[in-house]
């Protein structure tokens, strides 16, 4: 296996408080191993082929606005496209003592993301010296293979969608002088702020009665976070 990478970076700082950067991110892999199930004569084999490729090409751009010291809001939008060989041989290793093999295709890997956009920062409240942390994140759902009763392929692998990923999270802390040495950080992290739902696993089998449904999700929930500083 062999693959090409290349990247091209624009920084412009627009004025103290704000700069923005533009990055083309492209990367290439030819030879790669996969399986191919095959018929040769009357015995079924699983084939290892050196022909699979994968293509990877993002767009980023990201800005930065610092409001005053210490206090700063971020900003990034992603536009890529992930696509490939589905039967790498890295797919199949595991403890899998019979795994379903399929014939391989070139389509969307499952990991491709056209959209993401995240919002992040830090910021004093100017209460109890207290800071906050927020994280916004929406990007498209992940994509996801359709099976029939006997488990292959329905349509096009990897062409229907989770729905749309959208989640509000956000971090409150205060550190705490203990003595000259050390300082104790007490904080609290919210997820999911809004609720939503996100759904994590879809029913993929046609002859599934609940085929099309999707389910799973991460409910708003809440972490207490105690660390030593040195």
């Amino acid at each position: 296996p062999r693959g090409t990478t290349g990247n091209v970076q624009i920084e412009h700082v627009f004025s103290d408080r704000f700069r923005a950067r533009v990055v083309y991110l492209y990367n290439h892999s030819v030879g790669l191993i996969v399986l191919d199930p095959e018929t040769l004569g009357a015995t079924n084999e699983i084939i290892l082929n050196g022909n699979g490729g994968s293509t990877y090409r993002s767009l980023e751009s990201t800005g930065r606005y610092s409001i005053k010291e210490g206090q700063q809001l971020f900003f990034s939008y992603v536009h890529s496209r992930a696509e490939g060989n589905l039967n790498t041989y890295d797919t199949f290793v595991g403890n899998f003592p019979m795994p379903i093999v399929r014939p391989d295709l070139y389509s969307n890997l499952p990991g491709d993301i056209p959209n993401r956009f995240l919002l992040w920062g830090s910021f004093n409240p100017g209460i109890w010296k207290l800071t906050l942390a927020p994280i916004i994140e929406y990007r498209t759902g992940f994509p996801y293979a359709t099976y029939d009763v006997f488990q292959n392929y329905f349509g096009t692998p990897y062409a229907e969608r989770y729905p749309g990923f959208f989640t509000a999270d956000a971090r409150l802390s205060r550190v705490f002088k203990v003595t000259p040495k050390y300082s104790v950080r007490l904080s609290v992290t919210a997820f999911n702020l809004t609720d939503r739902f996100n759904p994590i696993l879809v029913h993929a089998n046609t002859a599934d009665p609940q085929y099309g449904m999707f389910f799973g999700n991460y409910h708003r929930r809440y972490r207490f976070d105690f660390e030593v500083i040195v």
